[in-house]
């Protein structure tokens, strides 16, 4: 443990202290120390986390689905399952947006034992259908995926 002192503040009571650099993400405690005039001391503990990153979310044609050579994201389903891979393990919130026809509708995924999926509530008809993944975690961070788009019972990924 390493003591460090603080600054005072214009503000009575008030101290200040500000790390001379970036500190990276983690988990860290903070020990707070105060002693006043006549000696009396009292300690404080604040355990926190600093988090400031995401990682990119992918969206991928689920292999069960793929209906075409193994790997080309080719599907003839109408209510196709797409893998949501790279998604964190603080992420408090995942959501898949579909654009069809002009308009987008986003849809919460599903969190299961083998990871996020998106599998649409009804069969989609012939047509272009562009979906992309947000995700945002505990600590307020937001990322999103590149599009997949699915068109006529075939997917191509941009």
């Amino acid at each position: 443990m390493t003591w460090v002192k603080a600054t005072q503040s214009v503000t009575p009571g008030v101290w200040n202290y500000t790390w001379p650099g970036t500190v990276p993400d983690g988990d860290y405690t903070l020990n707070v120390k105060a002693t006043d005039n006549a000696g009396n001391t009292v300690t404080e503990t604040l355990h926190f986390t600093i988090d400031t990153t995401l990682s990119t979310p992918v969206i991928v044609l689920d292999s069960a689905d793929d209906s075409g050579v193994h790997g080309d994201n080719m599907t003839n389903r109408t209510q196709p399952t797409f893998a949501l891979q790279q998604i964190d393990d603080d992420a408090v919130r995942v959501t898949v947006s579909v654009e069809h026809g002009g308009v987008t509708t986003t849809f919460d995924a599903t969190k299961g034992t083998g990871g996020w999926t998106f599998t649409p509530t009804g069969a989609w008809a012939d047509g272009d259908y562009t979906l992309s993944v947000s995700v945002e975690d505990k600590a307020g961070n937001t990322s999103h995926s590149a599009s997949l788009t699915v068109n006529g019972g075939h997917a191509n990924r941009h």
